[in-house]
């Protein structure tokens, strides 16, 4: 059954058969289709739905998002080293994105840049965790390597809500003020990309992302953030649901 999910003979988002059905097409026992639906579950790959059926998921994302936090946690990663792996990540796709990108990803890409130049018109902190993610998502989309937007999207959506998390306080004017300050640092990326000029994107990434480190650096209650700590945890999990949501950014 896994491997019919995987391979999409069961289809994204589809009612999986009834255990007497799925019994005679596997030969198996029914009890052995209820086990196998609850591992399936368990790893992400079905939902069961008291009353409606067991479904197959068809967000990737989640599941990658599941086995990176249990990994994280497992490993007490910190945020400072989360975000070393987003700055290799963001780089290579920078140079992707600068090579491949299409006149459609391109006009993505102005449409995220122009979200955050009105970034004083996004009144609430979920706003502009979901602009300044889009961004950063749509450039990793242009690059076209599906795994590594898979891995991005989870890295950009867990540092951006660690952020904001940790320093809600600040209030709304703080956040809006940062989002303008690093948008230069994001005309260079575009400009990069446009020019199809690879080394010049990656540097541009590579100057964003130092920018973004300092602030994590500077700020000691960011920089000594493990993701294995209990706010962490909860955190993770919104971001796990989270990842659900994004449709192009």
């Amino acid at each position: 059954m896994r491997q019919d999910i995987v391979s999409q003979r069961l289809p994204q988002a589809s009612r999986l058969p009834n255990e007497r059905d799925l019994a005679a097409h596997y030969g198996v026992s029914q009890p052995t289709i209820r086990e196998a639906v609850r591992a399936l579950a368990a790893m992400g790959l079905v939902e069961v739905r008291h009353g409606s059926g067991a479904y197959v998921r068809g967000d990737s994302d989640y599941l990658v998002a599941t086995a990176l936090q249990i990994l994280m946690q497992m490993k007490d990663v910190g945020l400072l080293e989360a975000l070393d792996v987003r700055t290799a990540l963001g780089m290579q796709s920078a140079r992707a994105a600068a090579t491949h990108a299409t006149a459609e990803d391109l006009e993505q890409l102005d449409i995220a840049y122009a979200a955050l130049d009105s970034a004083s018109k996004l009144r609430d902190h979920d706003m502009l965790i979901r602009a300044v993610a889009g961004f950063q998502i749509a450039l990793s989309r242009a690059g076209h390597n599906a795994l590594t937007t898979a891995i991005e999207t989870v890295l950009v959506s867990l540092i951006m809500h660690m952020q904001f998390k940790a320093l809600r306080s600040r209030g709304i004017r703080y956040w809006q003020q940062r989002t303008t300050e690093f948008q230069p640092d994001r005309r260079r990326i575009l400009d990069g990309v446009a020019a199809h000029d690879p080394e010049a994107a990656a540097d541009a990434m590579a100057a964003y992302l130092d920018h973004q480190r300092r602030y994590f650096t500077d700020d000691p209650e960011l920089a000594r953030l493990r993701l294995s700590d209990p706010r962490a945890a909860r955190i993770l999990d919104e971001v796990q649901m989270g990842v659900r949501d994004w449709d192009g950014g």
